[in-house]
């Protein structure tokens, strides 16, 4: 985490809310869900975590980006199942 401060603001019908956090979690449906967090890394940045799961689960979550218009980007979460080993 970065020691300098984040502002993370919710937007609904245009007004703006201040949220202090270190981290947001978006929530999807089906149980899915990805944290946005402030990172030391490069000025300016900011980190999509995926949240772990368990190591022996069957499945696990990945980012889906596609391009959307003109200067949209679509960032989705989908659940994938590990494939067996066999052996």
């Amino acid at each position: 985490m970065s020691a300098e401060r984040v502002t993370f603001k919710a937007i609904r019908n245009g007004v703006a809310t201040e949220i202090k956090a270190d981290a947001i979690e978006i929530g999807l449906p089906d149980g899915l869900s990805f944290r946005i967090m402030a990172f030391a890394g490069r000025k300016g940045s900011a980190t999509l975590h995926m949240p772990a799961d368990d190591p022996q689960a069957a499945s696990f979550d990945v980012f889906c980006v596609e391009p959307g218009a003109a200067n949209t980007l679509f960032v989705s979460v989908d659940r994938a199942q590990k494939r067996q080993m066999e052996g």
